[in-house]
C-alpha cells in the first residue's frame, strides 16, 4: 500500500443497511494500519436514518478529529446528499477504483460514500485503498476547491 495521507483516525459510519460492510472496512482499515473512529450504527436489526450518520461524519471532519470519512448506506445516495450540504465536505459516491483517483486528485474528496446494496466488499476495500492513498493535485485544483467552498444555495 502507498503512504498514508493522514495520521488521524478514519471516521466510519453506516446506517442499518451498511453495518456489515462497515465492519469489514473497519477491520480492513485497522489491518492496514489506520486508526478508526466508529460513528455507528452497530445493528442491522433496527432501521436508522442514513442522514443522522452522515451528520456524525460531518461533525468529525468539521472538528478536525478526522481528515477522511467513509459513509455507507444502502445506495450511498443519502449519505452523499446530506454530507455535501456542508461547504467543507467534498463527499463522493464511488463504485469503482477508477473513480477514486480523479475524485481525490481533481476534487480533493474528503468523504468516500459507498452503497452497501450495490458494492461488494472486495471492491469496497479496493476503492477505499485507492481513496486513502491518492493525493490531491494541490495547486492545480485549489481554485476549484475554493469556489466550491463559497457556493451557496442561491442560483447564479
Amino acid at each position: 500500500m502507498a503512504a498514508s495521507l493522514t495520521d488521524k483516525p478514519i471516521a466510519l459510519a453506516a446506517d442499518h443497511r451498511g453495518v456489515a460492510l462497515k465492519a469489514r472496512l473497519g477491520a480492513w482499515l485497522e489491518a492496514a494500519g489506520y486508526a478508526v473512529r466508529d460513528c455507528g450504527t452497530d445493528s442491522a436489526d433496527e432501521r436508522v436514518d442514513a442522514l443522522d450518520y452522515a451528520l456524525r461524519l460531518v461533525a468529525e471532519l468539521e472538528a478536525g478529529r478526522s481528515d477522511f470519512a467513509v459513509g455507507i448506506c444502502g445506495s450511498g445516495q443519502m449519505m452523499a446528499i446530506t454530507a455535501n450540504r456542508f461547504p467543507f465536505i467534498r463527499a463522493t459516491l464511488l463504485h469503482t477504483v477508477e473513480e477514486s483517483v480523479p475524485a481525490r486528485q481533481h476534487g480533493d474528496a474528503n468523504m468516500l460514500v459507498l452503497g452497501a446494496d450495490v458494492t461488494d466488499a472486495a471492491a469496497a476495500e479496493q476503492i477505499l485503498a485507492a481513496f486513502l492513498t491518492t493525493p490531491a493535485l494541490g495547486d492545480r485544483y485549489a481554485a476549484r476547491r475554493e469556489r466550491l467552498a463559497r457556493l451557496s444555495t442561491a442560483v447564479r
